[in-house]
């Protein structure tokens, strides 16, 4: 008959999961700060506003899993945790589809208050059709996944709903807001917002910068065109040149004299 033999056998203590449950929380902090060192890099002061609803999903999303675990008897394992560190990344995913949304409506010469208005219709159906896909995930892995891989799961579906909360009632209210003050209604060059740097043809509330017209970039293509082709010319093709062109202006001027 068929029979195993021991070959080693070790004990783990609660003390060990203990610490791996502190380095994925430590990991989850870091992932965070590079997260907001990134947004106010990239997004000047909208930045506070990526981190402030940030702050706002995580206050939630502690509340309900206490509730969970005082109701239900939830607990957060080390794949829990890991749901919870892969959601800021899609959380800040959702907050660059906005922002570059509002920032293309701003290069297309639109104010500040109509490129938030407008930015948000072209990316709230990106973003609620990424986060279906996040949810879809989540519920196949949690049916089809064994114990170990559920709590990612159920994570991961957690925290995709309160993004879609967190960016409905807190994050677009709290940009038609901002639109409406100076700093930021005015594109200041640290609101993230700001026209000028974005080449965008909006120039402030009533001022509009004068767009080229299809006969003056002709015009310019064409003479970028002769400068590269002048550029590349030989030493002999340029003395060739710059012969003719003497010897034409030579001809024209005995035909004025004539």
């Amino acid at each position: 008959p068929l029979s195993f033999t021991v070959q080693s056998s070790d004990t783990i203590s609660a003390t060990l999961g203990s610490q791996q449950l502190q380095i994925g929380l430590i990991a989850g902090l870091i992932g965070l700060g590079l997260v907001a060192i990134y947004s106010l890099l990239s997004y000047r002061a909208l930045g506070f506003v990526i981190i402030a609803s940030i702050g706002v999903m995580a206050v939630i999303t502690y509340v309900l899993i206490c509730i969970l675990g005082w109701r239900m008897g939830f607990r957060l394992s080390l794949a829990g945790v890991a749901g919870l560190i892969v959601s800021i990344g899609f959380t800040a995913d959702s907050f660059i589809v906005y922002f570059e949304r509002i920032r293309d409506e701003l290069r297309d010469g639109k104010s500040i208050t109509g490129a938030v208005e407008d930015g948000w219709s072209r990316a709230k159906r990106t973003i609620y059709i990424s986060k279906s896909i996040n949810i879809l995930a989540a519920v196949v892995l949690y049916i089809l996944a064994d114990a170990t891989v559920k709590g990612f799961a159920f994570t991961l579906g957690l925290t995709t709903l309160i993004d879609v909360l967190i960016f409905v009632v807190f994050t677009h209210p709290v940009m038609q807001i901002l639109a409406r003050t100076r700093f930021f209604g005015n594109g200041h060059p640290l609101s993230g917002m700001d026209p000028e740097a974005l080449g965008a043809v909006y120039r402030g509330r009533t001022e509009y910068r004068a767009v080229a017209t299809a006969s003056q970039g002709k015009a310019a293509r064409a003479g970028r065109s002769r400068g590269e082709a002048e550029r590349r010319q030989t030493i002999a093709e340029r003395k060739r040149a710059e012969s003719l062109a003497s010897a034409d202006q030579g001809a024209s001027r005995n035909g004025e004299n004539d």
